[in-house]
């Protein structure tokens, strides 16, 4: 089953914050990380770009190329070499907020070509520090022959999450000791934001079976609650 959550990002700052990237040195790759840190950072609209409120300071960007061939050749061969080009990307990004550092990382990027991807490490940087909504699977283990919860299962899979948890229902009219259908009802609710109700279904589940993928899910409702509060917060800034 399907599911998705609000990810606050890793420094508390709140929608409309000023912020500018600026490059320490004016190299060659960092004035293109520079590029496509402000593409990414414009597509989220979650900062106003430009003013000094926030700096997102690139300190270090630095390409390094390895060129060689690809394989080994004999006298005896009639070859034509072929080589390929690694290129390691390394950048270190730091934020400052009205001068106080709330974040700072070194990432890396290796690939085969002669270009490094100044992109995959803008989006990682961006990811760290815009909420955004993450996507996550949930397994449910119907007990076996319990043909019901496993439509319950499926409706909810298609989004249908009414159904889904009418089937739940009536599936323990016939299996009521399957701890699953309360568990899948308890989704259900985390996925309707009642998490009160999703953790009575958990601790229902564990009544019947003992065990510790339910009390970690009750952990999860918890966690869940608090970043979803911390992400809203940061958005209606």
């Amino acid at each position: 089953v399907q599911l998705q959550t609000l990810e606050p990002s890793q420094v508390n700052l709140k929608r409309g914050t000023s912020l500018r990237v600026a490059s320490v040195y004016n190299n060659y790759p960092s004035a293109h990380l520079e590029d496509a840190l402000y593409a990414r950072l414009a597509h989220e609209n979650f900062y106003t770009l430009g003013g000094s409120e926030a700096v997102l300071y690139i300190e270090r960007a630095h390409v390094h190329q390895d060129r060689y061939i690809n394989h080994t050749c004999h006298n005896s061969d009639h070859c034509h070499c072929t080589e390929s080009v690694e290129t390691i990307l390394t950048a270190t990004v730091q934020l400052e907020y009205h001068g106080n550092i709330l974040y700072r990382r070194t990432l890396s990027d290796t690939n085969y070509s002669d270009y490094a991807d100044y992109d995959d490490i803008a989006v990682e940087v961006v990811r760290d520090l815009v909420p955004r909504t993450v996507r996550y699977s949930v397994r449910i283990k119907p007990q076996e022959g319990n043909t019901i919860l496993e439509q319950a299962v499926k409706a909810c899979q298609q989004g249908d999450w009414n159904t889904g948890s009418a089937l739940a229902e009536a599936s323990l009219q016939t299996y009521p000791n399957d701890a699953e259908a309360y568990y899948l009802l308890g989704i259900i609710e985390r996925n309707n934001r009642n998490f009160a109700a999703s953790d009575a279904h958990f601790n229902r589940a564990y009544a019947i079976a003992p065990s510790s993928r339910y009390t970690t899910a009750i952990r999860e409702n918890n966690v869940i609650k608090q970043k979803e509060d911390l992400a809203i917060s940061q958005l209606n800034g």
